[in-house]
């Protein structure tokens, strides 16, 4: 972080900047890819007191009704202690604006706490309109520790930035962690350098830069379509499932929160417990496949089976929108379900899984299956289920 950066440091670090997966080691970027595994993001309400023209879920002040209903983040509150011995480490709030929904916020945040799951929010910061109101905020929620507020060009036709910087600041004094996610248009304008020039300058606090996506309300915009790269290497780096106010689930927390079709559909987490939503999130094959090893394999198949034809115009290179690009396609979406269940395909992903980020659970739920109807089992993977058992022995023995 510059102690005292320029317009021109700024401008040349976002520039030079490369892509955030670049800079891990193997072993990082898999263990940044399983977070997924272990975490769980609820959207509280499409509902804001901004009305950003960049805003992927296009949540604005009129959206009160989107609201989670306090009975069921209290249903969902009640929950904690089975998902935490599901495995399930933190939880994230976002929204909309999730302080719009305080006292939901408070149940869950407790209740997460309380089983020791790790909370964190994603604000606009709205709040911070003076030191003695974003304190008092702050020590309201004492179950989050991870505070991610949000601030860009857009953000400012609504709130101040000195408004941001005091809830940054509240949240920091009170010895949590906190993160600006900052957000830009490519290539950046002078006002984002201003802004990002501004918020690197706040000590104890990091900075996450991401260019503005076309989803939402974004859509609208004249944006440049960055192509620079290939679409089809970059790692998926889901964070996991997100339960939305009305209870459906979405399969990441970026281009696909707010579409309702698409290939990955979970249920009402309303009606179902939230561990076994999850467990099937873990064992879903094709979104397990897409966020062990990005689409470069899928690439392969669409070519294998002729159907690149059904992608017209330049990719995006970024993988969430290449992703959302692709569920938007009905032949795309049918083809790669219908693939990836294939099942000796899915025992493979199963397997990948296993090996990339140490989880089970879908390959024991083959294996289970197999057992419960031998007809189902797959030729050709000898001392697939001897490997399954030892993973069970080793588990018990632990």
């Amino acid at each position: 972080m510059l102690d005292d950066p320029t317009l021109a440091d700024v401008a040349t670090l976002l520039a030079q900047a490369p892509d955030p997966a670049t800079e891990m080691t193997l072993n990082e970027l898999a263990d940044f890819q399983a977070i997924a595994g272990h975490h769980v993001t609820f959207s509280m309400t499409l509902a804001c007191p901004l009305r950003c023209e960049h805003c992927i879920v296009s949540a604005s002040p009129d959206l009160g009704h989107t609201t989670m209903p306090v009975e069921i983040a209290a249903h969902y509150a009640a929950q904690m202690p089975e998902l935490a011995a599901s495995g399930i480490r933190s939880l994230s709030f976002t929204g909309g604006e999730p302080f719009l929904a305080r006292r939901q916020v408070k149940l869950l945040s407790d209740a997460a706490a309380a089983v020791g799951i790790g909370c964190g929010v994603v604000t606009a910061g709205h709040w911070g309109k003076s030191r003695r109101l974003a304190d008092e905020l702050v020590a309201s929620f004492p179950g989050i520790t991870s505070w991610d507020v949000s601030i860009d060009a857009y953000h400012l036709d609504w709130v101040t930035l000195k408004t941001v910087t005091t809830a940054v600041e509240a949240a920091r004094d009170a010895g949590n962690s906190v993160t600006i996610r900052f957000s830009y248009r490519d290539p950046p304008t002078d006002l984002d350098l201003e802004i990002l020039a501004h918020v690197r300058s706040i000590r104890g606090v990091k900075v996450a830069s991401q260019r503005i996506r076309t989803e939402g309300r974004a859509v609208e915009l004249e944006l440049e379509a960055s192509t620079k790269y290939s679409p089809w290497v970059k790692p998926c780096l889901t964070q996991g499932m997100v339960i939305r106010y009305d209870g459906s689930v979405a399969p990441c927390c970026l281009n696909l929160v707010e579409t309702r079709k698409h290939a990955f559909q979970f249920g009402d987490a309303r009606t179902r417990p939230l561990a076994q939503v999850h467990d099937d999130f873990l064992s879903h094959p094709l979104l397990q496949l897409i966020r062990a090893v990005g689409f470069s394999e899928i690439w392969g198949w669409l070519q294998d089976d002729e159907l690149t034809a059904e992608l017209t115009g330049p990719l995006p290179d970024d993988a969430c929108d290449l992703c959302s690009y692709l569920m938007r396609n009905p032949a795309i979406v049918k083809y790669l379900q219908e693939r990836a269940a294939v099942p000796e395909i899915e025992a493979r992903i199963a397997m990948l899984v296993s090996r990339l980020f140490g989880e089970d659970r879908m390959a024991k739920r083959l294996v289970e299956r197999w057992r419960a109807d031998p007809t189902t089992r797959p030729s050709g993977l000898d001392g697939y289920e001897d490997y399954v058992d030892a993973m069970t022995t080793r588990e018990c023995v632990a």
